[in-house]
């Protein structure tokens, strides 16, 4: 932490925010955004040019699936007064919550209007890596950072502070001052910020309610230190003041990169070990002895190819018309984020070996399946033959020749819990921060949309935490009003709505060709005063789930005897993520391989 620079801060008193523009709807902006309207006093606009994201987040079918995000935006998006008649005073203030008595958090694709409001605007664009030129596959990708910063220059004409919160290299925030000075209107004064996001799916809304550290870069001058002032008063209003940390505006870029370099750094040590654990026969369970190292056990490229050699090996040097049943294709678990997930690179080496593959998660669409399957490279053809998206384990497992794990849900693992589990601390947090919401519809959040996020979530940890899981509901329509009439339709993620103007079928339309102007936002019955009972009586209902007592099996789990009884035999199961018992695996017939360990095959005595 830079002093200097935070006393000098401390001597330029901020601007009030009051409205603040989130460019990007993904990973980080709609989870940010949602935090920050829920927590401040702050008006939130999230805003991004795919029609069929903002439907999504404007219907109760959220487009990305965060535990404890979906009663977040329930609570400030809707027109849900603040349960001021509710007895639990000490729980509300201790939520440390701006109530709203009228929504804070809206989705629009109008978004030169939603610039212009705006006091203050995030750029959570998308960053990904080069695919062509100088730095392909390696460097990042910044024309949507470049294009939105050209936008804002185009439409403010108020002065406007823009916070840089994608990762980007170091000096990015140089070329956006560099862009919107050539580029503003006369008079129109930008202040320049760097707020990276130190999040991890699965654990989002944690990461934000109870963020352990709030970056904020900026110039040492002073309208950019009170700019910078001005940001922290946002995140003071529920961050203690000790965690918002003040530097400069090339240092506050570095520490994200750092972060994830450290990160980087820390999972090739343990795949490297892993690798000596599997040839020498240690453990790498009991290995990993320190917390620090202990974690769920990230594949990077070297280690998918490894685990899809050892497939082969074990399945007789021959993949071809073997069924594999692959549970989970989300990149972890609690998020349904399948960026870079080694589910994507595993099957495609399943196709190319002609195996057949069996695909089940709980929580990622069909079609965010497919899409992934076919961007990295996979045949369209062939996957309509070789491969099936299926609804439970057990239809992925039915006459499979193999089980191979790759993402660790909870409902996979056949562990039992030898004593009672505390409520993890970011359950604890959701728990007192759902007691201030009221809700009309059942807690059964919907699935996701197909669509990902287009903002980069930074992965700045490996966790081990429990968390909880919300029952998907029984339909998956967008629910929309319409703003001539007051008429509320349900759509499918395949109809279009001719009244609304709103087209659901083609992603592509650019929106210019769009009346963006007659899209409504969704609709909920009228509230119902015992709403905040129910809503917090379920929550805690999930939450409690973790708190098992010894001996229990957890609801929801795997019947591992029932997938052992529709297998084809020999049996086998690859655990990838290392979270099952595998002597409880083995009595049950099946041969064991798991990253770290030595298997089954390897320790069975030679005949």
């Amino acid at each position: 932490m830079d002093s200097t620079h935070s006393l000098s801060i401390a001597k330029h008193p901020p601007k009030a925010i009051t409205r603040i523009t989130c460019l990007g709807s993904g990973f980080v902006g709609g989870p940010s955004s949602a935090v920050i309207a829920f927590k401040s006093s702050v008006e939130v606009t999230v805003v991004d040019i795919n029609v069929h994201k903002i439907a999504a987040w404007q219907s109760n079918a959220l487009p990305i699936y965060e535990p404890g995000l979906y009663e977040i935006v329930r609570a400030v998006r809707d027109d849900h007064p603040a349960d001021h008649h509710r007895k639990d005073h000490d729980s509300l203030q201790n939520a440390n919550t701006h109530h709203p008595t009228r929504p804070r958090l809206f989705f629009s694709t109008n978004i030169d209007q939603a610039i212009r409001n705006a006091d203050l605007v995030f750029v959570c664009v998308n960053t990904p890596t080069k695919a062509h030129g100088i730095g392909k596959g390696s460097a990042a990708d910044l024309d949507f950072v470049e294009a939105a910063t050209r936008t804002i220059a185009r439409v403010a004409t108020q002065d406007t502070i823009v916070v840089e919160k994608s990762t980007v290299p170091c000096n990015t925030a140089q070329s956006i001052r560099e862009i919107l000075a050539a580029n503003a209107h006369p008079g129109v004064r930008f202040d320049v910020l760097s707020n990276p996001e130190f999040l991890a799916e699965g654990t989002a809304v944690r990461d934000l309610l109870q963020p352990d550290r709030i970056i904020i870069g900026s110039l040492s001058t002073p309208s950019g230190l009170r700019a910078a002032a001005s940001l922290a008063e946002v995140y003071g209003q529920w961050v203690p003041r000790e965690r918002i940390i003040m530097m400069n505006l090339w240092s506050s870029e570095l520490s994200k990169l750092a972060a994830n370099a450290m990160l980087a750094q820390r999972i090739s040590s343990v795949n490297a070990l892993s690798a000596i654990c599997e040839v020498t026969g240690a453990d790498v369970d009991e290995a990993l002895v320190a917390d620090y190292w202990r974690a769920i056990i990230d594949m990077n490229e070297h280690q998918k190819q490894r685990f899809t050699k050892r497939i082969i090996s074990c399945l007789y040097n021959n993949l071809a018309g073997k069924k594999l049943a692959v549970l989970g294709f989300a990149f972890k678990k609690d998020t349904s984020d399948t960026r870079e997930s080694p589910a994507i690179t595993l099957v495609t080496n399943f196709l190319t070996e002609r195996a057949r593959v069996a695909i089940y998660d709980p929580r990622v669409p069909q079609q965010q399946i497919w899409r992934e399957l076919v961007d990295n490279g996979c045949d369209p053809e062939t996957l309509k033959r070789n491969v099936s998206v299926c609804s439970s384990a057990y239809t992925a497992c039915e006459a499979a020749d193999a089980v191979v794990l790759i993402t660790e849900w909870d409902e996979f693992s056949n562990k039992t819990v030898s004593a009672t589990v505390p409520i993890p601390k970011e359950n604890q947090q959701i728990r007192a921060a759902a007691s201030t919401i009221k809700s009309t519809t059942p807690m059964d959040t919907p699935p996701e949309a197909a669509d990902q996020g287009v903002s980069r979530l930074s992965r700045s940890g490996v966790e081990k935490t429990a968390g909880f899981r919300i029952p998907p509901r029984k339909s998956a329509g967008i629910v929309i009003k319409d703003p001539k009439n007051g008429e509320v339709k349900t759509f499918s993620t395949q109809q279009s709505s001719p009244d609304t103007g709103l087209l659901l079928r083609d992603p592509n339309i650019p929106p210019e060709r769009t009346d963006w102007s007659s899209l409504g936002r969704s609709v909920v019955s009228p509230a119902n005063v015992e709403s905040a009972r129910d809503i917090t009586s379920s929550i805690d209902g999930r939450l409690r789930a973790t708190e098992m007592t010894s001996g229990s099996k957890p609801p929801g789990r795997l019947d591992w005897a029932r997938i052992a009884s529709s297998m084809r035999k020999p049996m086998f199961v690859f655990d990838g993520r290392n979270i099952l018992d595998h002597r409880k695996l083995e009595a049950l017939g099946f041969r064991v391989e798991a990253i770290g360990k030595r298997g089954t095959t390897a320790r069975e005595p030679h005949i």
